[in-house]
């Protein structure tokens, strides 16, 4: 096993599917999350550069769930704010004893510190825009529970592909399965990188693009991710783009319709979409613990 979680592409495909049956096993008979005095002698810290809710909290939860230490830092109250390198930063919370570090930063820095203290142990909890591995693996976990399995689906993702670091992580993992079509689709000027993709294709239609889907997830967008300021209409964004009850029912009847979140609510889904029957959003949400739990617990056991 890998000494941190970096990349998907870290990842054997047997090593992932551990993953995935391992995390089933943090969730009980009544469907809530066990807790396991496991790593009373481990410290987390958990550092994020980068506004969080699911990701933060569910870590946090995770880490206290398996009796664990944990740090919640805060960027803007620490020295951080006064000039410190991120560098410094980790280093010193080492030196005080903590054994992992759940990072999330808008740069590509996480390998880097990785290599700087190779004594330390990092999960990557969203790197800018490239990567977001335990996201993925929820998903991967999510999609399993619902469908059976992850093989023979046609998958949709629709929204902000080429600013999504979910998206990029989703394919990584993905590609490990006999999926029967990946289909990505999106404003143009948001698809840029998936026009004509290593794995799948482009669909610009989005009724084409979820007809027949066994999945189809949608991706906010990211606007604070933009290098220039872009003049989006975004009531035509939604008549082209917005996953509607409508558009569910092109998909299979028991198609699953997904979000990372956050949502923006009646931009790229309405609320009866996620309102629907169709929709695991929730189930998402719910997972994320389960799943840091098992990545936590994997990696703590080093």
């Amino acid at each position: 096993m890998i000494k941190n979680l970096l990349s998907l592409n870290d990842l054997t495909k047997d090593e992932l599917i551990s993953l995935l049956d391992f995390a089933e096993n943090f969730i009980d008979a009544d469907g809530k999350f066990k807790k396991d005095n496991l790593f009373p002698d481990k410290t987390i810290a958990n550092i994020f550069f980068e506004p969080s809710t699911r990701t933060k909290c569910s870590f946090d939860i995770a880490g206290k769930n398996l009796g664990c230490s944990v740090v919640d830092f805060n960027s803007e109250n620490s020295s951080v704010s006064k000039g410190e390198s991120i560098y410094q930063t980790v280093d010193a919370l080492s030196l005080m004893g903590v054994d992992l570090c759940v990072l999330r930063h808008p740069n590509s820095v996480i390998s880097e510190l990785a290599e700087y203290l190779p004594e330390m142990v990092f999960i990557n909890a969203g790197e800018g825009s490239t990567a977001h591995p335990t996201q993925t693996l929820i998903d991967l976990m999510t999609i399993r529970q619902l469908k059976g399995s992850i093989d023979n689906l046609k998958i949709t993702i629709v929204g902000d592909l080429d600013h999504s670091r979910v998206v990029k992580s989703f394919v990584e993992g993905v590609s490990n399965f006999s999926i029967e079509s990946l289909t990505f689709s999106g404003h143009p000027s948001m698809c840029s990188n998936y026009m004509d993709p290593v794995i799948g294709s482009y669909e610009p239609n989005l009724d084409i693009a979820v007809t027949d889907a066994d999945v189809v997830m949608a991706l906010r967008i990211q606007h604070e991710r933009f290098e220039t300021d872009m003049s989006l209409d975004l009531d035509e964004y939604k008549h082209l783009y917005q996953l509607t009850t409508e558009r569910i029912s092109m998909a299979k009847g028991d198609a699953i319709i997904m979000h990372p979140g956050p949502v923006n609510m009646d931009i790229e889904i309405s609320e009866t979409a996620y309102q629907s029957e169709n929709s695991v959003i929730r189930n998402q949400v719910a997972n994320g613990v389960a799943m840091r739990m098992a990545v936590l617990a994997r990696f703590l056991s080093q």
